[in-house]
C-alpha cells in the first residue's frame, strides 16, 4: 500500500492505485510487538502516516449480502472471490473505495480515493440504490457500483484497529503491518461516523502481522519468523468479525 497523501483527490482527479501481491499473516503476542519491530527497523522504513510509537488508526466497512456471501465463500476456501470494502485513515476527510480480489494465493486490490461525502452520497448505506449517473467513467467506482446492484450488497460490519508499519528499505514492494487492538461493530455502520469502541474480533493481547510482498520474502525476514517461532495463520479480520458476532465462531 502506498502511503498516504494529505492531498484530497477531487471527482475530476481521483487517485487510484491497482495492486497485485502475496500476503501472509501471523498472530504475535502484543508484549512482543515492540521487539519485532526493532529487529525489523534495519530493513524497514517507518510509515511516515505513523504519528507516534502506537502507528494509526484504521476504520473500514465492509458490504456484503443478506445471506452473507462472501463470508462463506472465505470459509469454504473458494479460489477466486472478491470483496468490497471503504476504508479511511485516521481522521482523513477522504476514504479508499477498495475491490479486493484473491486468485488462489494471489491478492489483486484495485482502489479509488474520494471524499467520504462523495462516497456516501454515491453508494448511500444499503437502503437506496447507488447513484450510477455520478460515477463518472472511474472503472474501480463503476466495478464496485455494479457488484452492490447485482448482489445488493449492503454495509455489514464496521472494523477499527490500530496500525503499525513499515515498507522495506531495500525493497519498496515489502510492506509489514502490525494490527492491534482490532474491534468490530455490526451493520448499519456510518462510514463518516466511525465508531469509538467495539466488540475485540480477538484477544488485544494478540497482535497480527501481515507481510505483503511482490515475489516471495526475503531471506532476514523468514528467518526472522522462524526464530521467534511464529506460525502462519489464514485469517480474514472481517470474517472473523462476522462468525464471532453471528456464528458463534465455530467457522474461522
Amino acid at each position: 500500500m502506498a502511503p498516504l497523501s494529505t492531498h484530497a483527490a477531487t471527482p475530476a482527479q481521483p487517485m487510484r492505485d491497482v495492486m497485485k501481491r502475496y500476503e501472509v499473516k501471523y498472530l504475535v503476542a502484543t508484549g512482543a510487538v515492540p521487539a519485532l519491530i526493532h529487529e525489523f527497523r534495519d530493513y524497514g522504513v517507518a510509515d511516515p502516516n505513523c504519528r507516534d510509537e502506537f502507528g494509526y488508526q484504521i476504520f473500514s466497512v465492509y458490504w456484503d449480502t443478506a445471506d452473507w456471501l462472501f463470508f462463506w465463500e472465505k470459509v469454504e476456501g473458494v479460489k477466486y472471490r472478491r470483496k468490497l470494502r471503504f476504508r479511511r485513515y485516521a481522521d482523513s476527510p477522504d476514504v479508499f473505495l477498495e475491490v479486493k480480489q484473491r486468485e488462489d494465493r494471489t491478492l489483486q486490490k484495485r482502489r479509488l480515493r474520494w471524499p467520504v461525502e462523495r462516497a456516501v452520497e454515491v453508494f448511500g448505506d444499503g437502503s437506496a440504490p447507488v447513484q450510477l449517473d455520478q460515477l463518472g467513467d472511474d472503472p474501480v467506482a463503476t466495478e464496485a457500483a455494479l457488484m452492490s446492484v447485482r448482489l445488493r450488497l449492503r454495509p455489514r460490519m464496521g472494523l477499527r484497529y490500530r496500525r503499525r508499519a513499515f515498507f522495506g528499505a531495500f525493497d519498496p514492494e515489502l510492506r509489514m503491518t502490525f494490527d492491534g487492538r482490532i474491534q468490530y461493530r455490526p451493520g448499519p455502520v456510518d462510514l463518516a461516523r466511525p465508531f469509538d469502541t467495539g466488540c475485540y474480533v480477538i484477544d488485544p493481547r494478540v497482535t497480527v502481522l501481515e507481510v505483503k510482498f511482490d515475489h516471495r520474502a526475503p531471506r532476514w525476514l523468514s528467518k526472522a519468523v522462524s526464530r521467534h517461532g511464529l506460525k502462519m495463520v489464514r485469517m480474514s479480520k472481517y470474517c472473523s468479525a462476522v462468525d464471532r458476532h453471528y456464528f458463534g465462531g465455530v467457522n474461522t
